[in-house]
């Protein structure tokens, strides 16, 4: 490697071919997005349930159904829109989610490629590019070991990234390019609108983060034109395509529920303790370049992503990863290390010096690469070899259950996918036709293996460890919607009040024609001429 530590734009000697900082992230990202894509097949060895859950999300948009719309969710259109469009590239389930995050690994590999480059030095540039690419591309959630493959709560990884890259605008350009303002607000405004369509949490944190810009006087045209673009393209969807309003009344009603700090203080100490060491890492940088510039938007940077990052945690399902809180970490590396280019003699000091302060934040970031670095090649290894057992469903090719050192989380899922094949089975024996079926207590992959009509209901996922986000005002008859088929997970605990909500409701407005160890079969009555019945509780 030549002068490209000290900032200078290539890689590699005179004799061997030099790399520019923009070409190693652009070969990096299209590399992950092809070890994710080209092998078309999903290899998990955990989390069925939450991949069925988004097979169901599949079926609903290529039956023409569109989220808020036609089913409340608190998470974003995007999040739905965007296995729809790898099932329609790929034309299988197996290859869905894999070929729609490799979508926006190519994107988020092009704003990168500019964002990163022209305000970062180039190993800087090239270090963040991969950790934050890595995090897109990996099949694990934050937190979880190597082995635990699995593409549950891919929106949680497309927000923390993305959020994490429009964090690193931060920076003044060093290395500003032509129509650097404009590609600027182009960049901010593709990754607000990401964030604002995936989830709602991420998208509050990116607006505030473009208000926040707005006193950057040598930065505030790029903001303003992105928070205009993002406007525009609010209202063009609104009228045009998807009804923003009625998302932002599911959100709006999702927070009420939950409370705007999440699960409350005693959840945020909790998590906050859980990263602790990521904050303390952060704080030490921040210190050192706050004692230097006493810069009060400094601060209030760095306050955003601590305090903001742990805000978006507390309305997560995760328990470490506040990504905004590395974001933080390179711009306060990056601040540092400008500060020693303008004065030498503070490069050498003995501890905080250039090498040490690079080497610091490398250590910061490295494990999270190398974690999701060998999840992806893992993944891409077991996808090509087709490692574990083939899911027996209709529709469902593609799709492996593996057992890699995860003996435990293996068990689980094949005990979860031997009561889905119970289920498969009892609808088979069923005779008469069925034209949408309604799931309680579980996750309704059925529609999705047997090509069925979703039903029209108030909410899509009727689990009954997911019942607390389900509407409080909904009655039974409004839950289970137009299915004129119903499969009934059985109770755990009967004494549950929400749970014995349904089974009166049915046994007053439904047959039951089949029954399993894990299953109840119920289809609808025809009424009887002459007769009015009760249709709700």
């Amino acid at each position: 490697m030549s002068e490209s530590l000290t900032g200078t734009k290539t890689f590699g000697t005179s004799r061997r071919l030099r790399l520019s900082p923009t070409m190693c992230i652009l070969l990096l990202g299209f590399l992950l997005a092809a070890l994710l894509a080209i092998p078309g097949v999903t290899v998990t060895t955990k989390s069925l349930d939450q991949l069925f859950l988004a097979f169901d999300w599949i079926q609903r948009l290529l039956k023409g159904q569109v989220p808020s719309a036609d089913f409340h969710s608190s998470l974003g259109p995007l999040a739905y829109f965007l296995p729809a469009l790898g099932y329609r590239l790929t034309g299988s389930f197996g290859g869905a989610l894999p070929a729609a995050l490799a979508l926006v690994v190519v994107v988020m590999t092009i704003v990168s490629s500019h964002v990163l480059v022209t305000r970062l030095r180039p190993y800087l540039a090239i270090l963040f590019a991969a950790f934050v690419l890595l995090i897109l591309s990996a099949p694990i959630k934050l937190g979880e070991p190597v082995t635990a493959l699995s593409f549950g709560l891919y929106h949680d990884r497309i927000g923390w990234a993305v959020i994490a890259l429009l964090f690193a605008m931060y920076l003044r350009p060093n290395h500003p390019v032509g129509w650097q303002t404009v590609i600027d607000a182009v960049s901010a405004a593709i990754m607000t609108m990401v964030l604002v369509y995936i989830r709602a949490t991420y998208g509050l944190l990116a607006l505030a983060f473009l208000i926040f810009m707005l006193t950057d006087k040598r930065q505030r045209l790029w903001a303003a034109a992105a928070l205009f673009l993002v406007f525009v393209a609010i209202i063009t969807v609104e009228t045009t395509f998807i009804g923003s309003f009625a998302y932002v009344n599911d959100v709006w009603h999702r927070i009420k529920s939950d409370g705007v700090a999440g699960g409350g203080l005693p959840d945020l100490l909790d998590k906050g303790l859980g990263n602790l060491a990521d904050l303390l890492l952060l704080s030490v940088l921040a210190s050192l370049v706050l004692w230097r510039n006493r810069s009060f938007r400094d601060l209030v940077f760095v306050l955003l992503c601590a305090a903001g990052g742990l805000w978006l945690l507390s309305h997560n399902l995760q328990r470490w990863g506040i990504i905004t809180v590395h974001a933080g970490a390179l711009v306060m590396t990056e601040l540092l290390l400008r500060r020693m280019d303008e004065d030498p003699q503070y490069r050498e000091r003995l501890v905080v010096n250039p090498a040490g302060v690079s080497l610091f934040f490398l250590a910061f970031v490295l494990p999270t690469i190398l974690q999701c670095g060998m999840a992806l090649a893992l993944h891409a290894g077991a996808a090509v070899a087709k490692a574990g057992q083939s899911l027996a469903l209709p529709r469902m090719d593609g799709i492996q259950l593996a057992d890699l050192w995860t003996t435990g989380d293996f068990r689980a899922a094949s005990f979860y996918l031997e009561m889905v094949q119970e289920g498969r089975g009892l609808l088979d024996r069923h005779q008469e036709p069925i034209k949408n079926l309604s799931v309680l207590g579980s996750v309704n992959v059925f529609s999705a293996a047997l090509d069925l009509e979703p039903t029209q209901r108030v909410i899509a996922d009727v689990r009954w460890d997911f019942a607390d986000q389900q509407p409080k005002t909904a009655t039974p008859a409004e839950l289970l919607g137009s299915a004129d088929t119903v499969l009934l997970r059985k109770f755990e605990d009967p004494a549950d009040d929400l749970r014995q909500l349904y089974l009166p409701y049915l046994q007053q407005n439904y047959l039951q024609v089949g029954e399993s160890e894990n299953w109840m079969l119920f289809h609808r009555q025809q009424p009887v001429p002459g007769q009015s019945r009760q249709t709700s509780p």
